[in-house]
């Protein structure tokens, strides 16, 4: 008793600590949670007391500066709000789909791929012709299927007698293939199957089948034969010498003996692209030399499968053998292993997954969750009434007021809003211009679609990461609009205050060693190469260069610190050129040429040290600026939680 009592007091007491106010300033607080996520976000490295203690200063100068903002109503200004709504609308696609749900499907899909199972199939269709035709099968439901029932539970019975699988095929399966394979359909991995049947596939033990599942076309029972380790993928090309249709014995006789010449050239070393080429019946095969499509396991028939995987190296082919699509003769270019890291889980699968059937599943139950987070909940009852008052309006084209149902009765509420018979209708209009469904499944998508718009609308308030992440983007956008109208602008616009701080503090801005150079930006490696072979004649007329080579070598002249100056080897002399220095993120290079070299100590003037006045100044006015907003938002750190940070 008395753990359970320790372990349940420490999970109290640290959601209480964790949601305790580190600091507090005119009124708003800041909870520990907030500070942790900024600081982890923004310092990877040290973690020290030090470290949280001048982040923490930082943090409450940056809370300062979007007080000071938010009280100048700069958060009002249309350009901040439409850069808001911008980003808030980029980001909804992220949080209005099941994300937790996808990267579920993803780990399942991936813990699948370890392994291949083995397959045997019996398959009892609605209509006996479904395999070779559809024309019986309209609007996804075919007009009988009492009697597929019957047959799939004769099927059932039957291997619960412990009667073979492969007679009870053979009896009664509709597959194409039976007569060929038996029912045994060979190994399969995640994604060869429709999902439903995938689950059932990879939930079966070895030995064992499932009841009938009922598909669009009909009932499949299935029966697990074996695994293995997951074979992966193979890179393969293949010389197919086709079966013409329904072909004669002699026909497929000349094909076996061609095959066996080829096969005998191949292995004495002829060419197999050429071969191919030349005699491969595959559409693409003069194109491609008879290169496949990568393929894995459950793409094609069990015997091309069994022939091909049973590969031992690359370059090995396989003897001729027979499909009912011809004869093959197949070269193993490459064996691709399946991924085996689990970091690789999102990258080789969540693309899959949203292709799959699988993307439905998730689509569905975020659909669910919406509803329950929203809050929906039905208000008018008389599904019979509602769908004669919707009749009448689209047989009148407007609302007939009938018994206990008009125009402003509420159908349903989300949240705080309100769904009127107005509502339903206008969406019944627009949606039967383009589909004509029931009105039970047009109201499930009409309740989704207001679901979802009210919980878009409303994120803020479902999600905690995205309410965070918009509030981020909008106090760092107001940071940069206030330090631009308070510090950033006022520097640069007050020249003469600008004058001033250089003449107070000339001491600071001094020249060391240093060199008067030209400073080359070249589009590409082999330009800068090709110039820097006779340097002379660029040094001549840099200053045009970048309007006569369309901006493809572009120069500027400056004194630098030697410091500053990439490139830099172990000699700075005049004439001489700097090592080349690559920019990773466009290719260009860049390199210097010296003209002349300076000892100093020189003094710089105002022009030179421009740049360094306005930062220092920038520093000045924003020092004395947090000075007076500390004044005006006395800020209190509660140290004992920040203690509890370092803890």
């Amino acid at each position: 008793m008395k753990q359970i009592f320790i372990a349940v007091f420490l999970v109290i007491y640290s959601i209480n600590l964790y949601a305790q106010t580190l600091f507090t300033y005119k009124g708003e607080k800041v909870d520990k949670e907030e500070f942790l996520r900024a600081f982890y976000k923004n310092n990877t490295g040290d973690k020290s007391e030090q470290a949280m203690r001048e982040y923490l200063n930082l943090f409450i100068a940056f809370k300062l500066k979007v007080k000071a903002a938010k009280d100048m109503r700069l958060d009002t200004l249309p350009g901040q709000k439409n850069d808001v709504q911008n980003f808030r609308a980029q980001l909804e696609e992220e949080y209005t789909n099941d994300e937790k749900m996808i990267r579920s499907l993803s780990r399942e899909a991936f813990e699948r791929s370890q392994k291949d199972i083995r397959l045997s199939h019996i398959f009892i269709p609605f209509d006996k012709n479904a395999t070779r035709r559809a024309t019986s099968y309209t609007n996804g439901v075919f007009s009988d299927t009492a009697a597929a029932f019957a047959v799939a539970q004769q099927v059932y019975t039957a291997l619960n007698n412990k009667e073979n699988f492969t007679a009870v095929a053979m009896k009664y399966s509709q597959d194409p293939s039976v007569e060929t394979n038996k029912g045994d359909i060979g190994y399969i991995t995640v994604f060869t199957l429709p999902y439903a049947l995938e689950n059932i596939a990879y939930n079966l033990n070895t030995g064992d089948y499932a009841p009938p599942y009922k598909s669009n076309l009909g009932y499949h029972i299935i029966m697990k034969t074996g695994e293995r380790p997951a074979f992966g993928r193979m890179s393969a090309a293949q010389i197919l010498l086709a079966y013409a249709t329904q072909p004669t014995a002699a026909e497929k006789a000349a094909q076996s003996r061609l095959a066996d010449s080829l096969y005998s050239i191949i292995i004495k070393g002829g060419d197999f692209e050429a071969l191919a080429r030349q005699y491969s019946g595959e559409r693409n095969a003069a194109a491609t030399g008879g290169l496949m499509p990568d393929f894995g396991v459950g793409r094609y028939e069990p015997v091309f499968e069994n022939a091909v995987f049973s590969l031992q190296k690359d370059g090995d082919v396989t003897k001729p053998f027979e499909t009912p699509f011809g004869i093959h003769i197949v070269k193993r270019i490459k064996h691709l292993p399946v991924a085996t890291d689990t970091l690789q889980i999102n990258t080789l699968f969540k693309d899959q997954v949203l292709q799959d059937s699988r993307e439905k599943m998730a689509r569905e139950q975020f659909a669910k969750e919406v509803l329950n987070k929203t809050g929906y909940k039905k208000i008018f009852q008389n599904d019979e009434e509602l769908w004669n008052a919707t009749d009448s309006f689209l047989n009148n084209n407007r609302i007939i007021p009938l018994k206990g149902i008009n125009g402003k009765t509420v159908l349903f509420s989300i949240g705080a809003d309100q769904v009127t018979m107005s509502d339903w209708t206008a969406y019944v209009q627009e949606t039967r211009r383009t589909t004509i469904l029931p009105y039970n499944e047009m109201m499930k998508q009409f309740v989704a679609l207001r679901a979802n718009s009210y919980y878009r609308r409303n994120l803020e308030k479902y999600d905690s990461r995205f309410r965070d992440q918009v509030a981020e983007f909008s106090d760092g956008n107001l940071l940069f609009e206030v330090m631009e109208r308070k510090i950033w602008n006022k520097a640069g616009e007050d020249k003469t205050a600008l004058k001033k701080y250089y003449d107070e503090h000339t001491s600071k801005y001094m020249w060391g060693e240093s060199a008067g150079v030209i400073f080359f930006t070249v589009a590409d490696k082999t330009t800068a190469e090709e110039i820097r072979k006779d340097i002379q004649p660029y040094i001549k007329k840099w200053k045009g260069l970048s309007e006569s080579t369309s901006g493809k070598i572009i120069a500027d002249s400056a004194r630098f610190d030697i410091a500053q100056i990439p490139g830099i080897n172990t000699s700075i002399q005049p004439g001489k050129l700097t090592e080349m220095v690559t920019d990773s993120s466009d290719g260009s290079v860049n390199f210097v040429y010296i003209i002349n070299t300076y000892k100093g100590p020189d003094q710089k003037s105002f022009e030179e040290a421009r740049g360094l006045v306005m930062n220092d100044y920038q520093a000045v006015l924003e020092e004395k600026w947090l000075t007076e907003l500390k004044k005006k938002y006395p800020v209190k750190v509660n140290e004992k939680v920040f203690k509890s940070l370092v803890q």
